[in-house]
């Protein structure tokens, strides 16, 4: 019955403006004439139209059906009231469709007619297509895709080309420095990669060969582009790690903050991957070896490099290039390196921190959980991975840091953090806080105080989404779950000592702070060892070790 009804309804007992098929199929001829009307060719004709209507002319395009459809027609042998009857029953509606109307009425009506079938946005882009045009011709050019977009500057650009390379054919580095911060607006420590990119070499540059190079690759990009361009290799469209030694070597050499390094070159090699490495763990969101130019547009690179040019004293750019930082990662790798074979291993790695790191944590970074290893050798951590981990480590306010710790936690890896995750990693710091008669924090009031601080949807759910919205707070929470000697920290903070260190620090992260006061530690250790005295560290495990 079902079945007999609903053929009744659209093929027969219903007037033609109410049968479903016609409908739709009225629905879907006026969008493809809609579609028809906005076709570069139709529009021509359209104007065309227009155009003899106001001379007065007399145009036969459209008083005639056109031949194709007459065949189509013809040649199909079926007739029009076929096309709308039903195919269960012989149609009962007209024998002949509605007359069409005029292509006048049809272009007044669009708006209306098809308000049900398209979207707003929709209707007012055909209309604006059907409706005529005025003034078109007069509208300039504002896009050239293979010329110059500001004629003035380019003048003023080759002007500066003309007047540094002057009657000389060839300049030296020292000359063509002023081409790099002058006219390209890079930092003068990419000159010699410049003129390697253009002349293959990094001595002397001929006037020629840097014009063609200027026209042809930089000139109609903007400085940071620029930089982008000549840092990576002519065939990728990504900046790898070895893209940034020549640069680091030119650092090396002419920076006046650097010269001191002169004299070791094992340190200038560590302090470069160091630079490196920073620089890949804040623009290589992938991990994978590769600064694409969204990534490096995205960054601030780019400026700090700009700030490099200009600001003798390295320590005073702490992004990237401060010589103390690196400074404190090589010590801290250093101390823990036992046999100086730049490997370590979990138990070398368990010492950091004091024995702060929870075993649990120490077993899934060496699982390699969080991040693979880059090291050749089985359960090592290399240099380039601790880097990675102590910055991961010392600054939660990151987005890397908070993936870092969050697939440490999450220990089914479905991407949500619950209460039964969190009290397992809470429970061995809980054990080790009564082992050291440390009255333990309740397990109930920390997840308070965390819902209170992320606010969940649900309670005790916690999503990677959360930290992201909270960054300022994602350290509390992780340090409670990985490391006690930060737990315990947190517990005895002095709020106004803290507030202090806001004050004169405003604009220092979590990283700036660590560093500087390791660094201050570092200095007065050696200080003491060099007038023979043996500095004594806190380290409460490890004077339980030597005890038994």
């Amino acid at each position: 019955m079902l079945q007999k009804s609903y053929s009744e309804g659209v093929g027969a007992g219903f007037p033609l403006t109410q049968n479903i098929r016609y409908q739709l199929a009225k629905t879907r001829v006026d969008d493809l004439f809609i579609k028809w009307l906005t076709l570069p060719q139709t529009q021509k004709l359209v104007h065309q139209l227009i155009k003899d209507v106001r001379e007065g002319k007399q145009n036969n395009l459209i008083t005639q059906p056109n031949a194709f459809f007459t065949n189509k027609m013809t040649m199909s042998g079926m007739s029009q009231s076929a096309l709308l009857s039903s195919p269960n029953k012989k149609s009962q509606g007209p024998s002949t469709p509605p007359r069409a109307d005029s292509f006048h009425e049809i272009k007044q009506r669009i708006p209306e007619d098809l308000s049900q079938s398209l979207t707003q946005s929709q209707i007012i882009q055909k209309k604006l297509h059907v409706e005529e045009v005025q003034n078109y011709d007069l509208v300039a050019q504002f896009y050239f895709p293979t010329q110059e977009i500001n004629l003035q500057l380019q003048q003023e650009q080759n002007k500066i080309i003309h007047e540094i390379f002057g009657k000389a054919e060839q300049i030296d580095a020292s000359h063509f420095e002023q081409i790099t911060t002058n006219l390209c607006g890079l930092c003068k420590y990419l000159t010699r990669i410049l003129m390697t990119a253009v002349e293959g070499t990094g001595n002397k540059i001929s006037k020629t060969a840097f014009i063609k190079y200027w026209n042809q690759q930089l000139a109609q990009k903007e400085p940071k582009q620029r930089c982008f361009h000549i840092l990576k290799k002519p065939k990728n469209d990504f900046i790898q790690f070895d893209d940034f030694k020549p640069f680091m070597k030119i650092l090396l050499e002419q920076h006046p903050g650097l010269e001191f390094l002169q004299a070791t070159p094992e340190f200038q090699e560590r302090y470069a991957d160091t630079v490196i490495h920073r620089i890949f763990f804040h623009l290589c969101r992938k991990d994978n070896n590769k600064i694409t130019w969204r990534d490096f547009k995205s960054s601030n690179l780019f400026d700090i490099l700009d700030i490099l040019g200009k600001e003798d004293d390295i320590n005073k750019i702490r992004q990237y290039f401060s010589y103390e930082h690196f400074y404190v990662i090589y010590c801290k790798f250093w101390e823990l390196d036992g046999d100086h074979d730049f490997h370590i291993s979990k138990e070398d790695f368990s010492r950091y921190s004091s024995h702060g790191l929870s075993r649990k944590v120490v077993d899934r970074i060496f699982d390699q959980i969080p991040r693979r290893f880059r090291s050749q050798i089985d359960q090592k951590m290399s240099y380039e991975d601790f880097i990675y981990f102590i910055l991961c480590e010392e600054d939660k306010t990151t987005i890397q840091s908070i993936e870092y710790w969050f697939k440490v936690i999450d220990l089914d890896d479905n991407g949500i953090i619950t209460g039964f995750e969190m009290d397992y990693f809470y429970e061995e710091l809980k054990q080790r806080m009564d082992y050291l008669n440390h009255e333990p924090i309740l397990f109930h009031d920390f997840v308070c105080q965390m819902v209170d601080l992320l606010h969940p949807e649900n309670d005790i759910l916690f999503k990677l989404s959360h930290f992201k919205q909270n960054l300022t707070v994602c350290g509390v929470f992780f340090n409670f779950l990985t490391n006690l000697n930060k737990l315990i920290a947190y517990e005895n903070r002095d709020p106004f000592q803290v507030r202090n260190d806001i004050v004169d620090h405003p604009d220092f992260t979590d990283w700036d702070r660590f560093a500087f006061q390791e660094y201050v530690r570092l200095a007065m250790e050696e200080e003491n060892q060099e007038q023979g005295e043996v500095f004594e560290g806190d380290n409460i495990w490890d004077n339980e070790d030597s005890k038994q």
